[in-house]
């Protein structure tokens, strides 16, 4: 038995009256998130800052509900652990 365990990486945005949409873009996949932050213009035109990043990860859940959260992320780990496993 591989004693190797995967990580899964999921992230969990909920829109506010102020969500930023023009920053960030969800993959068609629902598996890849890309952030951009616009340069800002009074720290002159040689601006070196990171302003792109991009995630790939196992899911994006956008605007979803806490149950479907749960379901999705948890579970399966908490089902696991309550029956006495380590959580996979």
């Amino acid at each position: 038995m591989d004693a190797r365990k995967e990580v899964h990486t999921f992230v969990r945005v909920k829109p506010t009256a102020d969500f930023a949409q023009d920053m960030i873009k969800f993959g068609p996949d629902n598996k890849s998130i890309d952030i951009h932050i616009k340069k800002d213009a009074k720290k002159g035109v040689v601006n070196n800052r990171q302003t792109d990043w991009s995630f790939r990860l196992d899911g994006v859940l956008h605007n979803t509900s806490q149950e479907l959260v749960y379901e999705t992320v948890a579970e399966k780990l908490v089902s696991e652990a309550l029956t006495g496993c380590n959580g996979n």
